[in-house]
C-alpha cells in the first residue's frame, strides 16, 4: 500500500476536495494531526467506514460502544458521516454476488440489526455525526432484497443510505433503482464501476470476493456497466448535494496485474465531473 502522505498529495494534485478516513491506521487518528494532514492539502474528511457484526445474536449492539470513538474523532476532525456497513463472514465472502435465500438473514435478525442501527444513530447525533448505510458484496447487506429489510427495520429518519454503485451491482441490484427507490434517504455516494465480463464469469464460476477485486471486477470510473449518466442526473434532480466518493477497489502487487490507482482516479474524476457539467 502507497504512504498515505503520497496518497493525500496525488489526491490533492488530481483536485479531489476530500476524502473518507481510509483503513484502520492508515491516515492519522489523533484528530488535530489529521486535520493538519488535510488542511495542508486544502482537503475534507467526508467519511468513515465502519463494520458492524449485524448478523450477531444482539445485531451489532455491543459494538456501538467501539464504534462511538470513531464517531468521536470524526467529530472533533470536522466530519459528520459514518459509513455503517455489515462486517460479513467468510461464508458470505465465498457466495458473493451468487447469494441465495439460505444465506439471508432471518425476520428477528433485521430487526436486531435495525434497532442497533438506529441507537447508533442515536447516539451519534449529539456529536453533529450521521450514520448512512452502506450494502457491500461477501456481507448479509449485499443484494436488492436484503438492502430493502435493512431500510424496512431502520428508521429514515435516523439512519441514510450511502449508495454504493459498485457493490450494488455486484449483489445483483441496479443501481438506479435503488437511487429512485430511496431517494430521500441517499445522504453520501460512493461511485465505483462494474465490469459485466468479469462480474459474469465471477458469477459462473463461483469466484470469491477478494479474488474477483484482483481479477478487476471494478472497472476504472467509465468503463464498466454502470448507468452514471442517468444515476447523477437524477439524484441531482431529487435535491442530492451530498459527497460524491470516488472509489475503484483493487489489489496491488503479484500475483495481480499492474494497476496505477492515481491515473485511474484522475481520469475517473474528469469522467465524473464531465457528467455533472
Amino acid at each position: 500500500m502507497p504512504p498515505p502522505e503520497r496518497v493525500l498529495d496525488e489526491m490533492a494534485a488530481a483536485g479531489f476536495q476530500g476524502t473518507e478516513l481510509g483503513s484502520p491506521g492508515f491516515l492519522p487518528e489523533d484528530a488535530k494531526t489529521l486535520r493538519a494532514e488535510l488542511h495542508k492539502r486544502a482537503l475534507q474528511l467526508v467519511g468513515a467506514f465502519c463494520p458492524l457484526p449485524l448478523s450477531a445474536p444482539d445485531g451489532g449492539a455491543a459494538a456501538i460502544h467501539e464504534t462511538l470513538g470513531l464517531a468521536r474523532l470524526l467529530a472533533d476532525a470536522g466530519c459528520e458521516t459514518l459509513v455503517a456497513a455489515d462486517a460479513g463472514d467468510d461464508e458470505r465472502r465465498a457466495v458473493a454476488g451468487r447469494v441465495h435465500f439460505d444465506n439471508a438473514l432471518a425476520e428477528a435478525q433485521w430487526h436486531r440489526a435495525g434497532a442497533a442501527l438506529d441507537e447508533l444513530a442515536d447516539r451519534c447525533a449529539p456529536l453533529g455525526v450521521r450514520v448512512v448505510f452502506h450494502p457491500h458484496a461477501g456481507t448479509y447487506v449485499e443484494t436488492q432484497q436484503e438492502l430493502d429489510a435493512l431500510m424496512t427495520a431502520t428508521s429514515p429518519a435516523r439512519v441514510g443510505l450511502c449508495l454504493d454503485t459498485g457493490h450494488l451491482a455486484y449483489g445483483g441490484a441496479d443501481p438506479v433503482e435503488v437511487a429512485d427507490r430511496y431517494a430521500s434517504r441517499v445522504r453520501h455516494v460512493h461511485v465505483k464501476d462494474v465490469s459485466a465480463r468479469v462480474l459474469a464469469r465471477v458469477r459462473d464460476q463461483g469466484i470469491e470476493y477478494s479474488q474477483a477485486v484482483g481479477e478487476g471486477v471494478f472497472a476504472p470510473l467509465g468503463e464498466g456497466s454502470i448507468d452514471f449518466a442517468t444515476l447523477v442526473r437524477r439524484l441531482v434532480a431529487r435535491g442530492y448535494d451530498g459527497w460524491w466518493v470516488l472509489e475503484q477497489d483493487i489489489r496491488l502487487g503479484p500475483p495481480w496485474p499492474p494497476r496505477d490507482p492515481a491515473a485511474n482516479a484522475r481520469n475517473g474524476l474528469r469522467y465524473l465531473r464531465s457528467l455533472a457539467a
